[in-house]
């Protein structure tokens, strides 16, 4: 409420403001009367193209190629309209993914809506991945801001199908655990293929969601022979005899069998019968390891051991190291952080253990390893180095993250950007962005990884590295409406800063968690965090944090409707930030008591505020605040009757927002604009208003602020004389409002639908809703509630209204 996007001290940042851009999207079908735009949802969604690369050295396969050819045009002729889904179940090692791909890439160009990968990590070391989180990383490739994006698992699924429902789109489910881990990700429509791959045949799968199935087993031993042959590359003459015997000694498992073919061709000169011999050997490694309990994994496990020994001491440790790091996947000074080293050292190490099938590039500049060989790695870490010695390979990678995520911040929030100084020797510099898309497309490939290194540095207690990981990313999980990710860090937070019992970093990890609870709409928990983050502060005597605290705690009492508590807030956080010299902070929470007067219905005392405002924050160069001060003199100068100026000031603010291209911005500022052409009796342009607020609201996922332009929809159509058109818009705005848990505009969207219904001749509905809003506005008292109370009372007696 203190700016467009109702943010303690937010910049909008333009780089997500970009991505809602374009003709506008429709919006909803309410009563008969269509709020719309030009285009459709699924035209403005982005084209993903996240398929991994091609395997090398893939042999045959040729039936189950054929297979699934067979199984995707069986699916197809059914006519069905559920989700054409495929799973390719084996055990570990077994070449799934491999099969996968290939095949994937062999049917792409049927599917020119994109393709979406996605790593489920259902047989890591850590937990699988959460579907709500995937949901949320899938909405997003395919376009969708941030802020469009519900909290609930089941919204987000249900978004997701809508978005797919006619898209020819390829959706890769790696690695997947469990048929209720793949659910919520399937689409509903047919037209999308879905390929997964488990050791599980996912039986609940087929049986509910008629998924095909394909079980792949071991490679036949001509395919096992040709595979070591083309790994090899032609430089080595084995016979077939000793070919066949080290496929059996690999239990003809592709991966196995690659790694075996590599150590087999790095050594030219010596004879396949010593190498045999030698895995032979090291099959005794294993005794101590156990991942499974099967002859296959006992096979695998050899030739990793075997594979391993080879590798120089320097290669070895960073192997190791690999299977420390948190994430899916890692980029190669990520690695150089990891392991301490220098990225040219990381650089060699990583090609070298690619070449020999020990690690893989996911995507140019990434890096990670099987399952597998993920498990296999962590254990040879923890028995070569001791705890300590791979705690600090956490420290390492978090310190570096912290570092090139504040690099990232400071091009996407440059206002919120808080100096976090890294000071951890032996990482190498954090990256720099050439600008914010640049910038953004890191975080949005590091993010998860960011996560996963947060979590895994608390866990090993490394509690100054947690907490300074964890705000690193606060700017921009909160620019961004990275919700699951904030909700997760600014908890690891609170919790690293109260271990480490440091009251500065403990307040501004409360502040943190505070502020997030406020944009989630948690009051009561918001309130009780903020509130001990002022304590806190107020303790420590920094001034300048005190207030910030008294601000973000004004807001929460300004969307509560407690206006006084409020404007006393916001007014003794001005006092403090001018007399720490801060003019943005004390012009923005100026701006804030200026609206809590609006609210309260007091243009003359709003308008003596925030009159110069909009000239201070052009001196300062924020443009968000410039316009959102230009709102709110439109806001006053409507209630005072000044039609003219208001019109001015909105049109101002709206010519900001387009000179921005934020269309964050202009939908807000829009239903405003609405208001002040429903006051002159421009009908036809404030329901133009309120169909582009509407539209865009819906496209951002500002669900509050759609029902605003949906109501004042509402009473255009009541002031046209269509009451079953205003009813429909009201019911829905109320059904909106109750959503987002708005008690003082679900009572104005009841009072309106009750003049619709008295208006009608219906006095009973009339009534019975009056009473509800009633119920609803008892605890306020200020101007305009005693005014609505009055109006209410009168439709509650069943005497006509026209207010």
């Amino acid at each position: 409420m203190q700016s467009p996007e109702n943010e303690p001290g937010s910049h909008t940042n333009r780089a997500d403001a970009e991505r809602v851009k374009g003709n506008i999207v429709q919006a909803r079908d309410v009563g008969g009367i269509n709020i719309y735009g030009s285009r459709s949802a699924a035209q403005e969604l982005a084209v993903p193209r996240q398929l991994p690369g091609d395997v090398s050295n893939f042999v045959d396969r040729g039936p189950e190629l054929t297979a699934l050819a067979e199984l995707l045009a069986s699916a197809g002729e059914q006519g069905s309209n559920s989700a054409k889904v495929i799973v390719i179940s084996g055990s570990a090692g077994v070449g799934k993914t491999a099969l996968a791909l290939r095949w994937a890439h062999s049917v792409r160009s049927r599917f020119p809506a994109g393709e979406l990968y996605v790593n489920l990590r259902g047989y890591d070391d850590g937990p699988p991945q959460d579907p709500s989180v995937v949901l949320d990383r899938m909405l997003r490739a395919l376009g969708v801001p941030g802020s469009a994006i519900s909290s609930d698992t089941e919204d987000r699924s249900a978004a997701l199908r809508s978005l797919l429902a006619d898209r020819d789109i390829l959706l890769f489910l790696d690695n997947a655990v469990s048929s209720n881990q793949v659910r919520p990700l399937l689409p509903g429509s047919a037209r999308p293929l879905v390929i997964v791959t488990s050791r599980s045949t996912l039986p609940a799968l087929a049986a509910r969601d008629g998924a095909r199935r394909i079980r792949l087993d071991i490679l036949e031993e001509n395919d096992a022979l040709d595979l070591l042959r083309t790994v090899s590359q032609g430089t080595r003459k084995d016979s077939d005899a000793e070919l066949r015997e080290l496929a059996s000694l690999c239990a003809r498992l592709p991966l196995a069998l690659r790694i075996a073919g590599e150590r087999a061709a790095s050594r030219p000169m010596m004879r396949l019968t010593e190498l045999i011999e030698d895995l032979r050997d090291d099959s005794l490694l294993w005794e101590a390891l156990s991942l499974d309990d099967d002859s296959s994994s006992d096979a695998v496990r050899t030739v990793f051991a075997w594979s391993y020994r080879a590798l120089s001491a320097d290669v070895a440790r960073i192997f190791r190291l690999l299977g420390v790091n948190p994430g899916d996947d890692i980029g190669l000074s990520g690695t150089a952080a990891l392991a301490g080293a220098p990225v040219r050292t990381a650089r060699r190490a990583l090609d070298l253990l690619v070449g020999a099938f020990m690690a893989e590039s996911s995507a140019p500049g990434r890096f990670r390893l099987h399952d597998l060989l993920k498990a296999y790695a962590l254990a040879e870490a923890r028995a070569a180095h001791a705890p300590d010695e791979l705690r600090r390979a956490v420290r390492r990678l978090s310190a570096w993250y912290a570092a090139t995520v504040s690099e990232s911040a400071k091009l996407l929030t440059p206002g919120d950007a808080a100096p976090m100084p890294v000071d951890e020797p032996g990482i190498p510099a954090p990256l720099s962005f050439a600008d914010s898309v640049v910038a953004l497309d890191w975080f949005e490939l590091e993010r998860p990884n960011v996560v996963a290194t947060a979590r895994a540095a608390l866990e090993e207690e490394l509690f100054d590295s947690a907490w300074l990981l964890a705000l690193a990313a606060r700017p921009i999980l909160m620019h961004h409406f990275v919700f699951d990710d904030w909700d997760v860090l600014s908890g690891v937070a609170v919790t690293a800063a109260r271990a480490l019992r440091d009251p500065a970093r403990l307040a501004t990890a409360l502040q943190n968690r505070g502020n997030y609870l406020f944009r989630r709409r948690r009051l009561d928990e918001a309130r009780e965090i903020l509130e001990e983050a002022l304590r806190v502060r107020e303790n420590i005597g920094e001034e300048h944090a005190v207030c910030e605290s008294l601000n973000a705690l004004g807001l929460v009492r300004l969307w509560s409707r407690e206006l006084d508590q409020a404007a006393e807030l916001f007014r003794r956080a001005a006092a403090g930030f001018r007399d720490v010299g801060d003019q943005r902070w004390e012009s923005l929470a100026l701006s804030n008591v200026a609206e809590t007067y609006l609210e309260g219905g007091d243009a003359e005392r709003a308008l003596e505020l925030v009159g110069q405002l909009p000239t201070v924050f052009e001196r300062l160069g924020d443009v968000a605040m410039q316009g959102n001060a230009l709102w709110l003199i439109a806001w006053g100068e409507r209630l005072r009757g000044d039609l003219a100026t208001a019109s001015a000031g909105i049109h101002s603010a709206l010519t900001l927002a387009e000179a921005a291209s934020n269309r964050m911005w202009e939908a807000f500022w829009l239903i405003e604009a609405a208001r002040i052409h429903l006051a002159e009796g421009a009908f036809d342009e404030a329901m133009n208003c309120c169909s582009m607020a509407a539209s865009l609201q819906r496209q951002i996922g500002d669900t509050g602020r759609e029902a605003l332009a949906l109501g004042c929809a509402g009473e255009v159509l009541q002031a046209l004389g269509n009451l079953d058109d205003a009813a429909s818009f009201h019911r829905q705005a109320l059904r909106m409002h109750e959503a987002v848990g708005n008690v003082w505009q679900s009572a104005l969207a009841l009072a309106n639908l009750a003049d619709c219904e008295n208006s009608r001749g219906d006095s009973v509905s009339s009534q019975a809703l009056s009473v509800r809003a009633l119920e609803l506005i008892e605890p306020f008292h200020d101007g305009p509630a005693e005014t609505l109370r009055e109006r209410l009372i009168r439709l509650a007696d069943g005497r006509h209204t026209n207010s």
